[in-house]
C-alpha cells in the first residue's frame, strides 16, 4: 500500500465548486485503481485542506504511475490550480508514505483519545511521534491528529463535564499503546530524551528488560498518565 497526502490552501468562496471537483476526483480515481480517499478540512482555518489517498491495490505503485499520466487526471489538476487554489498561495505540498502491506483490511485505521490538557499532550506526543517520523495531519480549536503511513492517532480535548476521574491503565479500558522502534539504539536514545523532558519512566529497576529477557523496550507515561512502551524487536 502507497499513501499519498497532499496540502493545500484553497480560495474563499468556492466551497461548492470544490465540492463538485472533490466528487470528479473520487469518481476518476476509482475508475482507474483501488483507493480510498479522505478529503479534510482545518477547522481552525477552513480554506486549509487536506487529501489522504490510500492505493490498496496489489501493485500501488503501478496504480499511481497510471493515475499520474492519465490525461483526465492532468487536466483536473490544471483546473484545480487555476480554479480552486489560492492564488497567493498555490503550493501543494505531497508526500508518499509507503506501507509493506498490500491491504488495508483488518489493519489499525486510528486511534482517538480524549485528554484533559490537550496543549501539554499536543506538545509531548508531537514530539514523540515526530521521533518515529509521524508529522501533524490536522490541527483544530479542540484536537489534533498525526499520521504515519496508513495510521494515525488523534487527540481531542474532553469536556470539562468528564475531568472528575482521571485516566487509570488499571481499570477496564485501555492499558497501553505500544509502538515498535527502529533499532535498540532508538530506544536508548528515545529514553534519554524522556529523561531530559523530566517524564516518568516505567519499571526503572528493570530497564530495558521491564518486558522479559529477550526484549528490549522502554515504558513511560504521557500527561494523561496513559502508559507508552516503545519496542525494539531485532536482536
Amino acid at each position: 500500500m502507497i499513501t499519498r497526502i497532499y496540502r493545500y490552501k484553497i480560495r474563499e468562496g468556492c466551497e461548492e465548486k470544490y465540492l463538485r471537483l472533490q466528487e470528479r476526483v473520487l469518481a476518476l480515481y476509482r475508475r482507474l485503481a483501488e483507493v480510498d480517499v479522505l478529503f479534510l478540512r482545518d477547522e481552525k482555518d477552513s480554506t486549509r485542506r487536506s487529501e489522504v489517498i490510500r492505493f490498496l491495490g496489489i501493485d500501488a505503485a503501478e496504480d499511481i504511475r497510471r493515475i499520474d499520466a492519465d490525461p483526465a487526471i492532468m487536466q483536473l489538476f490544471a483546473e484545480f490550480k487555476t480554479e480552486i487554489l489560492d492564488p497567493q498561495n498555490q503550493q501543494i505540498e505531497e508526500e508518499n508514505c509507503v506501507s509493506e502491506a498490500l491491504s488495508a483490511a483488518g489493519k489499525l485505521h486510528h486511534v482517538e483519545i480524549y485528554c484533559s490538557d490537550l496543549k501539554k499532550t499536543a506538545e509531548f506526543w508531537g514530539w514523540f511521534l515526530a521521533e518515529l517520523g509521524y508529522h501533524e495531519l490536522q490541527r483544530w480549536p479542540s484536537g489534533i491528529s498525526f499520521i504515519l503511513a496508513d495510521t494515525y492517532l488523534v487527540f481531542v480535548q474532553a469536556d470539562e463535564k468528564h475531568l472528575a476521574t482521571p485516566f487509570h491503565r488499571c481499570r477496564p479500558g485501555l492499558n497501553h499503546l505500544a509502538f515498535h522502534a527502529a533499532s535498540r539504539r532508538q530506544v536508548d536514545e528515545i529514553t534519554a530524551k524522556l529523561r531530559e523532558r523530566g517524564a516518568v519512566i516505567l519499571y526503572a529497576d528493570r530497564h530495558p528488560h521491564a518486558g522479559g529477557p529477550d526484549s528490549y523496550a522502554v515504558f513511560f507515561e504521557d500527561p494523561e498518565r496513559i502508559k507508552v512502551e516503545l519496542t525494539a524487536s531485532e536482536a
